[in-house]
């Protein structure tokens, strides 16, 4: 009985390396996305309206952050 379960054992895992090995090869198939990365100016320069008062919202936003007064002491 062992030796059935075994031999079932050694035969899924050749099973499932083979589906692996057919995944991967399906995945190399596919066309990959390129990045463009030339400089330029984008497609459409047109001017944009500005904003009027009304579409900026009032933010009141936190202060920058201060910097440490201690020179790089850890403690």
């Amino acid at each position: 009985m062992t030796e059935d379960m075994r031999q079932k054992q050694i035969r899924l895992t050749k099973e499932l390396a083979q589906v692996k090995a057919m995944n991967v090869s399906s995945n190399s198939d596919e066309v990959r996305k390129t990045k463009d990365m030339t400089m330029g100016f984008p497609a459409d320069n047109s001017p944009k309206p500005k904003p009027s008062s009304s579409d900026v919202p009032d933010v009141i936003t936190l202060p920058p952050k201060q910097r440490g007064k201690k020179e790089n002491i850890p403690f």
